[in-house]
């Protein structure tokens, strides 16, 4: 059973916050000018590029960890 406390971190990671939205965008429209429209942007693309280019902070761990759930849950294509 879980905690409290796991089901609020849960719930957090499902939504993602107005400022990780804005930043979210920020990072599609630079995937969509590397991918110049021929494809659709996947969430592992997002956690690719942020790695790749070594961001390192909260709201790179939160968009990484909201990514990661909707990968999970069966989701390749980001649709913001």
């Amino acid at each position: 059973m879980k905690s409290t406390q796991d089901l609020k971190r849960i719930e957090f990671i499902k939504n993602i916050s107005i400022s990780n939205y804005e930043f979210l965008r920020e990072i599609m429209g630079r995937l969509n000018k590397i991918f110049e429209g021929k494809r659709a942007v996947m969430y592992s693309d997002i956690i690719n590029l942020i790695v790749k280019e070594g961001k390192i902070g909260e709201k790179y761990n939160e968009v990484i960890l909201w990514c990661n759930y909707k990968i999970r849950q069966g989701k390749t294509f980001v649709e913001v």
